[in-house]
């Protein structure tokens, strides 16, 4: 755990807001002198307006405190109240111990009816965090803008022993967890708060997934568990409980994942009562969140994106097992999938629909359920939609993109200054990813969600290219997009140590450590300390 100690000071009359420019998640302490009978109002918050902070319903932090002064120079501790999450009974992450109590997410600091200098004094919290672990950095100051605000919210909301959702809640959630840890992994090389997230998913703990996505998403979870930190061993203890991720239970006669066909029955759970008996939880397709961003997809009892979902964790479980049943289950999903939700050449939300919202063609073409003479028409409806998704969907459309070699609307996406953007996050004042695009597409969200955060894992992986192909990198894909920008560079921790880039002009160099094998436009590079290799990149498509 490590901390950073920022200090302000200067002398007030009745009102002072101090502003430490960036959110975090921290403790308070102010120095005031009473030389009179008085009590003084602190406030702490997230959100500021017109020289004060703003307490509004919803989520975002207001916390209040009355200091009766006492006479001469004193410090006075603001105590933060115990987290309560939104939701009763679901396991929140507790504070990290050595905080000594309580912390909250704040950035400015205001004290009311006052007169003298004040001294505030924030103390704030974060994990194993090394800044200088990951590094991008290119000729377009809004990409660096952007990522650096995806990389900062890792990094404040690092803190906890596993990934959070946010503070409302302060919990894991598969779907939040799989953005997350790719974007931690680019930018840090500690892997114990992903071991200890996936841990959780696999034991239960306490923890009822409904979401069919989020269960699925766990094979992934652990496959890119497995690429970036090498550790087997954690990975040879989950593989027996992943099967049961995969919802057989939920499967109609071809094959297909129907949720909705077994609402009446209560088999697809995984938390156990004392006596070890599996209890139920009904299960339901997510699309994504909230309601509002599924581009008016029509639900059905038979959904395509969950079944996409379901032939990705097919893949992954092949990668992680090497069992060619995986592979071959995965195919045979496949084509059930064009035969009953692909109709005159475009894939449909559900079946019987007649409509394809932007999620069911992006995840047609990232899982790549598409043939080529499919590909134009899928492309056209991606392109016409902008970003009608959520901050969550927006990984896969990104994905999506780069997969398929488009590039430049991908960077448009990541650049874009619109109401559904990243720069209108921080337009809207926040400095931590927030869980939506704004306030006005979910009133009750909060503004430190690191599921926000797609750019920072999309950035490293797929505009600069750096993917494992082994675990522990000691294979690795290079593959640059740059599209329209001149040049970029980056750094990628692993556990054999960075992995250094450079793109300027059509010329590209890298470093990677010894030990390492580097595959670039079909040739292989070993690594070394200090060895730099110079190639022409490949033209993106």
């Amino acid at each position: 755990m490590k901390r950073e100690i920022q200090e302000q000071s200067r002398e007030i009359h009745l009102h002072g807001l101090f502003d430490f420019g960036q959110d975090a998640y921290g403790t308070l302490e102010v120095e005031l002198t009473g030389n009179y009978s008085g009590n003084v109002e602190v406030v702490i918050g997230e959100v500021a307006r017109d020289g004060c902070i703003v307490h509004r319903p919803g989520f975002t932090t207001f916390l209040q405190r009355i200091f009766a002064l006492r006479n001469g120079r004193h410090c006075y501790r603001f105590e933060i109240p115990r987290h309560l999450p939104a939701y009763s009974g679901f396991p929140h992450c507790e504070a990290p111990p050595e905080a000594g109590g309580e912390v909250a997410p704040f950035r400015y600091v205001e004290i009311n009816r006052y007169h003298g200098v004040a001294v505030v004094r924030r103390t704030a919290w974060f994990g194993d965090w090394d800044d200088d672990a990951g590094h991008f950095a290119c000729d377009q100051a809004v990409l660096n803008r952007v990522w650096e605000f995806c990389r900062y919210s890792l990094k404040a909301t690092s803190l906890f022993d596993r990934y959070v959702d946010g503070e409302r809640e302060r919990m894991p959630y598969e779907g939040d967890a799989y953005i997350t840890q790719l974007g931690h992994f680019c930018c840090n090389a500690q892997y114990r708060t992903a071991r200890d997230t996936i841990e959780h998913f696999m034991t239960g703990s306490g923890r009822i997934t409904w979401l069919t996505e989020w269960l699925l998403l766990t094979p992934l979870l652990v496959r890119d568990y497995l690429l970036y930190s090498g550790d087997r061993q954690s990975v040879e203890r989950w593989l027996p409980g992943l099967d049961a991720k995969l919802l057989p239970e939920l499967l109609d006669d071809d094959g297909l994942l129907s949720p909705a066909a077994f609402a009446d029955r209560r088999e697809s759970g995984f938390v156990r009562n004392r006596e070890g008996r599996v209890l139920a939880a009904p299960v339901r397709d997510l699309i994504d969140w909230p309601e509002t961003e599924r581009d008016h997809y029509e639900l059905g009892e038979t959904n395509f994106v969950p079944n996409a979902c379901l032939y990705l964790a097919l893949l992954a479980m092949h990668e992680l097992t090497g069992q060619n049943s995986y592979r071959e289950r995965a195919m045979a999903l496949r084509r059930a999938i064009r035969s009953r939700l692909l109709r005159e050449g475009l894939f449909v939300d559900s079946t019987g629909s007649r409509h394809t919202a932007l999620h069911t063609a992006m995840f047609a073409l990232y899982a790549g359920l598409t043939d080529a003479g499919e590909v134009p028409a899928h492309r056209e409806l991606l392109f016409s939609r902008g970003m009608a998704c959520s901050v969550f969907g927006a990984q896969f459309l990104l994905e999506t993109c780069y997969r398929r070699r488009w590039s430049a609307y991908a960077l448009q996406r990541m650049t874009d200054d619109g109401e559904r953007s990243w720069l209108n996050m921080l337009r809207e004042g926040s400095t931590i990813t927030m869980e939506s695009w704004g306030d006005r597409w979910k009133p009750n969200q909060d503004w430190n969600h690191p599921w926000g955060a797609a750019p920072a894992n999309i950035v490293i992986r797929q505009l600069c290219g750096i993917r494992p192909l082994a675990p522990g990198f000691t294979r690795f894909v290079i593959d640059p997009q740059p599209a329209g920008l001149q040049w970029l560079e980056c750094r990628q921790p692993t556990p054999r140590g960075p992995i250094e880039l450079r793109l300027d002009g059509d010329v590209l160099e890298w470093r990677a450590p010894a030990g390492t094998e580097a595959y670039y436009a079909g040739e292989v590079l070993p690594g070394g300390h200090g060895k730099q290799v110079r190639h022409l990149i490949r033209q993106a498509d």
